[in-house]
């Protein structure tokens, strides 16, 4: 229930309730009808046609409580899992990055989008289990009532039937319901694959591999679905054939023992009470079913719920702290930093930096020491283990300044550009002001960005300019092209620390020197931390570290 938002929570509070109510209703409507049926045998035609009237009236109620009950029920699995969907992908837009990189894509497409569905509709299985329960209870009690303890005893071997059948088949449930979770993100994972590499597939003429892959995932997936439909179908057909037989076992037992059932058990309540029970039967195995079938989704978005608890019980601890405005005047020093990924080997030992305001730096190292995981940590994206990262005279990794705890946004200050930069399939213009609202985007500022990084003469040449679509992730542009929008993108920002890791990898190197000598004149005394592979960018720098030995090298300071 803590899945569910307040207003979702009074949905399910009046479906549950309308439910036990319409229930109520089913089995007093049940007795009022064997009533009825016994007053008409006997004659008594105006008492009949009082109760006739009194079921009438109950019917229709139940028809109309039922409708009311089949629109919450729509608003609470359609509405309820989108808002459950907007926790999560909130969680995951503000968790550490440790958690964030142990899902790809798909999987966290999965989550937000599969999983919360079945957990909202596991929610409403619940319910419907306990009224189909709060049913067979006020069945039994009929048949219990009006057969003795032969209703007694063919309620008990219905029960131990039906728990038989259930506690036989959950392990399978659960055993389909964790493989069809599986299945659905490899096959997704398949259409992103061939998406991710259509260029390659188009130019070696070898598709038949990509599709055979997909054919098997689908196939697989398909395969699954079928046997559990098939099993879930065998289960109610068994139980429907299974309960009529154990009746009529009952009936030839107690007949050929010689008993006149005739004298002490109304035969038609009996049947019809039985009947009804079988058929709230198969409604209580196919809800318990379904609950063990989606209970991997279940455990997922738990997990997912609790850090997202946690997540805004922080940000409410955060929330009366004192804000800092963060400030890059003198620069950033890091001192003794040590990091290790979890479960994995030390990766920084005791690292030491100095990055003063105004110049530019460089770091290098081989492919594997750590230059992007160095950039998360000093972007405050990973926590190291030991060591303090200041911006002037705040720490990051403690969350203090000169006068004690407080709260900054390093963003205020930073502009960064990763290895892989996204670019949606929108305009050029949105792209360089993705994270801008549309209305207070300044176009000129645009314009300005786009000619500081040498790709403005190019978007003259597009039929429409800024307002050019570019096709998703840029596929519409050239890489070059993509590289330098992304810095633009980076620019736009106002900072006085922009952070580039293989920033300028696409370009070759003249356009490369060029791009980054117009961010200097463009943005005079800003600081440049640019990791890279090439070392003619790098001697441009006025410091170059590398990265060695689990060490920060100094190679080359201002001086030299």
């Amino acid at each position: 229930m803590n899945a569910l938002e307040q207003r979702e929570q009074i949905h399910w509070n009046r479906f549950s309730v309308l439910g036990f109510i319409s229930a109520a209703i089913d089995i007093f409507s049940f007795w009022v009808t064997i009533y009825f049926v016994g007053l008409v045998s006997e004659n008594h035609t105006l008492a009949g046609m009082f109760e006739a009237a009194v079921i009438v009236l109950m019917f229709c109620s139940e028809i109309i409580l039922e409708l009311y009950r089949c629109s919450l029920s729509n608003q609470l699995l359609y509405y309820g899992s989108q808002k459950l969907s907007m926790k999560i992908y909130e969680l995951f837009s503000k968790e550490e990055l440790e958690y964030h990189n142990q899902k790809s894509a798909v999987q966290t497409l999965t989550i937000v989008r599969y999983d919360t569905l079945k957990s909202v509709q596991m929610i409403l299985d619940f319910s419907g289990l306990s009224i189909n329960i709060f049913l067979m209870v006020g069945y039994a009690g009929i048949l219990i009532f009006t057969s003795k303890w032969f209703g007694l005893f063919s309620c008990i071997i219905l029960i131990l039937f039906m728990e038989g059948i259930f506690f036989y088949y959950r392990l399978q449930m659960e055993s389909y319901g964790n493989k069809t979770r599986k299945y659905e993100i490899k096959t997704n994972s398949q259409v992103a694959l061939g998406y991710g590499v259509f260029e390659e597939m188009k130019i070696r003429g070898e598709v038949d591999p990509i599709l055979n892959k997909y054919y098997d995932a689908c196939t697989e997936y398909a395969s699954l679905q079928s046997e559990y439909g098939l099993k879930k179908g065998m289960i109610t057909v068994f139980l429907n054939l299974w309960t009529k037989a154990i009746m009529l076992m009952i009936f030839a037992v107690f007949i050929g023992a010689g008993v006149n059932l005739s004298a002490f058990i109304p035969i038609t309540v009996y049947i019809s009470a039985l009947s009804r029970m079988a058929s709230v039967s198969y409604s209580i195995i196919g809800e318990m079913n379904s609950l063990e079938y989606s209970k991997k989704s279940y455990y997922v978005i738990k997990e997912c719920l609790e850090r997202y608890e946690k997540l805004k019980k922080e940000e409410g601890q955060f929330h009366d702290m004192r804000q800092k405005q963060i400030t890059f005047h003198e620069g950033m020093v890091v001192r003794n930093l040590s990091f290790a990924y979890k479960g994995r080997e030390t990766l920084f030992q005791n690292v030491s930096m100095d990055v003063p305001a105004g110049h530019s730096i460089a770091v290098i190292g081989a492919s594997g020491a750590g230059k992007t995981t160095f950039l998360s940590l000093i972007m405050g994206l990973l926590k190291p283990q030991s060591g303090s990262i200041k911006y002037d005279d705040f720490d990051i990794v403690t969350g203090t300044d000169s006068s004690g705890m407080c709260k900054a946004q390093i963003g205020d200050i930073v502009s960064y550009i990763p290895q892989t930069v996204y670019m949606n399939g929108e305009t050029v213009r949105n792209n360089v002001a993705l994270f801008e609202n549309q209305d207070s985007i300044d176009e000129e500022r645009v314009i300005e960005c786009l000619k500081c990084t040498h790709v403005w003469d190019d978007i003259t040449k597009m039929p429409e300019g800024i307002h050019t679509l570019i096709g998703e992730n840029g596929s519409f542009i050239s890489g070059g092209q993509r590289q330098r929008i992304a810095l633009a993108r980076a620019l736009y920002k106002e900072f006085e620390l922009l952070i580039m890791d293989e920033a300028t990898a696409a370009l070759d190197m003249e356009m490369e020197k060029a791009v980054i000598d117009s961010i200097r004149q463009v943005k005079k005394n800003k600081t440049l931390l640019i990791v890279t592979h090439h070392m003619s960018l790098a001697r441009e720098c006025d410091i170059i570290y590398k990265i060695e030995n689990k060490k920060l090298v100094q190679i080359k300071g201002m001086s030299e």
